[in-house]
């Protein structure tokens, strides 16, 4: 008798079920783990209750056709999204092997090309993962006819910390990451062999 009013009481009332759905603040993984678990237990109840022979009272073959449309509907909107990131992820250029191998029998090496690339010097290590590079270039005036010089601070992330004070560095754009950061560090083209405090 306790084992009905047990099974009656889980399956009268669909609080399992919208407990089941309300996964809006856990990730997708969760949602559907809880629903494959309450989807597996009333499956369990319904063989139980055939086998025994007594009906559950609160229609639990309706909770079940619920679970398990919306058990599908989010299946599907998950496989779409990882075919969209799939579509949209990232690959690394990377030139050709055979020009690479050109390359180095003349004796030099084959970077890839990026956008908006910049060229410049480390002049902070402050924060971790986080570097300033101040990239120089030159202006043309026309009136005058000279060049003259201005500069600009970026910075770029560098996860592995591999760029130090003073080294030149190769930048690219990624991502935005701060208010501050949507640079990337792409090599350190040059070590700084100064000696950092003077």
């Amino acid at each position: 008798l306790k084992a009905r009013a047990d099974m009656r009481l889980s399956l009268d009332s669909p609080s399992a079920v919208r407990h089941a759905r309300s996964a809006e603040g856990s990730t997708m993984a969760t949602a559907t783990r809880r629903l494959l678990l309450v989807l597996a237990g009333a499956g369990a109840l319904l063989s139980a209750s055939n086998s025994l022979g007594f009906t559950l009272v609160g229609a639990p073959q309706a909770h079940l056709g619920s679970v398990a449309a919306g058990l599908s509907s989010r299946a599907s909107a998950c496989q779409m999204r990882s075919q969209v990131k799939d579509r949209f992820r990232w690959v690394e250029p990377t030139p050709p092997q055979d020009l690479v191998a050109e390359a180095e029998a003349e004796g030099f090496r084959l970077r890839p090309k990026y956008n908006f690339q910049k060229v410049g010097y480390v002049i902070s290590d402050a924060n971790s993962k986080t570097r300033v590079a101040l990239v120089e270039y030159f202006l043309f005036n026309a009136k005058y006819g000279v060049y003259y010089k201005r500069s600009k601070k970026f910075h770029f992330h560098d996860e592995y910390e591999v760029s130090k004070l003073g080294d030149v560095v190769l930048i690219a754009p990624w991502r935005k990451m701060s208010t501050k950061k949507s640079y990337r560090l792409i090599e350190v083209m040059r070590k700084s062999t100064a000696p950092v405090h003077v």
